[in-house]
Order: structure tokens, then sequence, then C-alpha cells
């Protein structure tokens, strides 16, 4: 008995995969090719889409710094400017000139 219940169990299991294949279905080149066209088509359609979101964004994005600089006062601007190239030279590791080390207020 434990003998026939082994080979049904292993006939099953030989025929499990065979019977997955058959579900399958094969496409006609016809159809394949759509697809592929089509699945090219909708890219193609999602990235003009996100192409011109971003567009969007940054263009928001730019109109609200402007707002922000406009905003501040002529000096303001000029001292934001003097700081920003200050920070700049800092970044790129380069020291004050010299003069201006030498008669800075030291705490």
């Amino acid at each position: 008995m434990k003998n026939c219940l082994r080979k049904i169990i292993v006939v099953l299991i030989c025929l499990l995969p065979l019977s997955m294949a058959a579900q399958t279905v094969k496409e006609s080149k016809g159809e394949s090719n759509k697809g592929a066209v089509s699945a090219r088509v909708q890219r193609q359609a999602a990235k003009e889409k996100w192409k011109k979101q971003r567009r969007e964004d940054r263009a928001q994005k730019k109109a609200i710094k402007e707002h922000d600089k406009r905003l501040q006062t002529k000096k303001t601007r000029k001292q934001m400017r003097e700081e920003r190239k200050k920070s700049d030279k800092l970044r790129a590791n380069k020291r004050e000139p010299f003069l201006i080390r030498l008669f800075k207020y030291k705490h």
C-alpha cells in the first residue's frame, strides 16, 4: 500500500510541470509585436508626462526663489551675495586674504 502511494505521489509531482505548461497561451507574431509597440508608446507617454511635470516643478521652484529674493531689500541682497562668495571660497578651502586676516577682529 505504501509503495503504491509513493508511486502515485511521484507521478503527480512529475506531471505537475506539464499541467502548468499547458495553461500558458502562445501569442502569434502580430499580437506580440502590437504589445511591444504599445509598451513603447506607453513608455514614451510616461516619459513626456514626467518631463512636463519636471518642467512645471522647476518653474515653480524658480518662481518661489525669485519671489523670496524680491522680498529682500537691496542692502540685504548685497550682503547675501557677499556671504555667498565668502562661503564659496571657504568651501574651496581657500583662506581669506592676508590683510583681512591681519585686521580681523579677534575675540
